[in-house]
């Protein structure tokens, strides 16, 4: 080492102790943490100032490039009592990783910044995965945060903690040699640093204070309304779950339709034999997995004291969400505790997305933590972007749910019409009358489920006075012209008895409940306006002449026989639209989260 280089080294090294003492440093482990000496830590090229001074005399090589600025950057790191290796994509990168590998496969803990020298930043470079691999050692990510401090207008924004800023490190789960790829690698990093962000960032502390202290506040008449509900939920909405030592992926749909979307993802745990827990918020749902036969519980309730008792109890590896389930309590603990989080069939209503501004710094900061997050549909996309969260497109699950076949014995209930069977289901106030007239200007018999049970006199009112003579589906009809159905949960495969559906929810201004359902059964969709929940599947529907849109009587007969004649020359594809795509981007998902490989 050259006199001045030395000399700089030395300079930067009393500056750097004595601006880090002044720090208050947090470290954030994960409970699975890595035994011995030879890992590979590696962080973003903006975040080293603070690693170099929290790290210092550890025995660690580090990697700095060949250039000017390195060579100061290696003298202050020699002066912390870390080993270097001289080298960079561009300049003596191939020598540099050989001596790395060399050094991990002798027991020695190694660092890079796999960005590094010049960017981008926050992706890890091609080639970067090829050194855990060749040493067959894990990669430890890390993020770093700190408030204040100043970020330079450098390619990296490198950041420089202030005197007493508070100084976070994230440590994540050790990414193990096979997981690693450039993807999984630079949605790791992202994930810590932002991790390390949301526990610095004063305004998400804040906000995560108050919503605590309102959930607590609350607790009381949580708890009153428990009193009203069975002794299972009571118990499993406080948190008291069986202890599970395990360690199971854990994947929450609130309700029946958001856990049917979930669906795909365990088939697929199953398949590899991957432990899972599945959480819900209402009977139906919970009932659902009974039947299914799935180890789960109720949501604990949004307390402090409730997500913590469950998360003692479930130590879960990771968690997968179904569309936009927001408990900013539940959450916050989750990414604080460093479980890797997910999210698929994301969706964000205008709605939603108004309330949510009213946290923003925390909604963003928590879900950026997020190793990946898959939304239904562009619209969905670009409003999660107003939040700064970056996301993929990949369509709703619910389209590769694997279809319920209806039994054969139903058929018997029903006397199939001249133009077939017509299954209207979840329909709302003011559409059965609509749909009535439809059936009987194309002599469809009509299958009705209104979405909510509490109507259905009221739909048998609208029947009779349309000129059918409808019967319940509790009364075991024969042959009957007109069935309105009075049970819940067999929508689903109901749809396989019908040559054409409706979809409630789209002539009613509510944005349009699942369509994939009886797409999923080949049954070509007939669907009202108000679709925006479904807006691009109706859309690619509508290119593949299996969905129409219709607004009035008229229009709904032209399309109803429009479909019912296409249908009948169709050769009859088994897979929805769609299905491949949103199966590729979900397995890509449990890879980045190192659920499978």
């Amino acid at each position: 080492m050259g006199m001045k280089a030395e000399t700089a080294g030395s300079a930067g090294r009393i500056l750097l102790s004595l601006l880090g003492r002044t720090w208050r440093v947090s470290r954030i482990r994960p409970s699975t943490g890595i035994k011995g000496n030879s890992i590979l830590y590696a962080f973003w090229h903006g975040e080293q100032l603070p690693l170099i001074y929290t790290h210092r005399r550890m025995g660690i090589k580090i990697l700095i490039s060949q250039s000017r600025d390195g060579s100061l950057v290696a003298a202050v790191c020699e002066n912390m009592g870390f080993a270097t290796t001289r080298g960079s994509s561009s300049r003596g990168g191939t020598s540099a990783a050989r001596e790395l590998v060399n050094s991990l496969r002798l027991g020695y803990p190694v660092a890079i910044t796999p960005d590094g020298p010049k960017g981008p930043p926050d992706v890890v470079k091609k080639g970067v995965s090829l050194i855990p691999r060749r040493a067959n050692v894990p990669v430890v990510p890390y993020g770093v945060c700190a408030f204040p401090a100043i970020r330079l207008k450098s390619w990296d924004r490198f950041l420089i903690p202030l005197p007493l800023a508070k100084l976070v490190i994230s440590e994540g789960r050790p990414v193990p040699p096979e997981h690693c790829n450039q993807e999984t690698l630079t949605a790791a990093i992202n994930s810590e640093s932002s991790r390390a962000e949301l526990l610095v960032n004063p305004w998400a502390r804040l906000t995560i204070s108050i919503v605590k202290a309102a959930a607590c506040m609350l607790t009381p008449v949580a708890e009153l309304l428990l009193l009203f509900r069975s002794a299972e939920e009571r118990r499993e909405r406080r948190g008291l779950i069986p202890v599970n030592s395990g360690r199971p992926v854990w994947l929450h749909g609130s309700s029946l339709g958001e856990l049917k979307g979930l669906l795909p993802v365990i088939d697929i745990l199953k398949s590899k034999g991957v432990p899972l827990f599945v959480s819900c918020s209402t009977p139906a749902a919970r009932e659902f997995m009974k039947q299914e036969n799935l180890q789960g519980s109720f949501q604990p309730l949004d307390t402090s004291v409730a997500v913590n008792r469950f998360l003692n109890r479930l130590q879960p590896s990771a968690l997968i969400l179904a569309e936009t389930e927001f408990w900013p309590v539940l959450l916050h603990e989750v990414v604080s505790r460093g479980i890797t989080a997910g999210m698929i069939n994301a969706r964000l209503s205008k709605q939603s997305a108004g309330r949510y501004k009213l946290i923003k710094p925390l909604f963003s900061k928590i879900l950026s933590c997020f190793r990946g997050i898959l939304t239904r549909s562009e619209v969905d996309s670009k409003r999660f972007l107003d939040f700064e969260v970056n996301t993929e497109l990949a369509g709703d699950g619910k389209i590769a749910v694997r279809s319920i076949d209806p039994d054969p014995a139903w058929r018997e209930r029903i006397n199939r019409g001249p133009g077939g069977i017509l299954v209207a289901g979840s329909t709302r106030t003011g559409e059965e009358e609509t749909i009535l007239k439809i059936a009987r200007l194309t002599g469809l018999t009509p299958v009705i489920v209104p979405r909510h049970e509490n109507r259905i006199k009221e739909v048998v009112s609208l029947a009779e006075k349309a000129g059918f003579s409808p019967d319940l589906w509790t009364d075991d009809p024969r042959e009957s012209s007109c069935l309105i159905v009075n049970v819940r949960g067999i929508l689903s495969a109901l749809y396989g008895l019908a040559d054409i559906a409706f979809v409630g929810g789209t002539l009613a201004p509510e944005g349009g409940h699942n369509i994939l359902e009886p797409l999923a059964h080949n049954v070509p969709v007939i669907v009202g306006p108000s679709h925006h929940h479904f807006a691009d599947v109706v859309a690619r529907g509508s290119k593949d002449n299996i969905c129409r849109v219709f607004s009035t009587v008229d229009q709904g007969v032209a399309v109803a026989n429009e479909l019912l004649a296409l249908s009948s020359k169709a050769s009859g594809n088994s897979t929805t639209p769609g299905t491949e795509f949103f199966l590729l981007k979900m397995n890509k998902l449990l890879q980045k989260m190192e659920i499978i490989t």
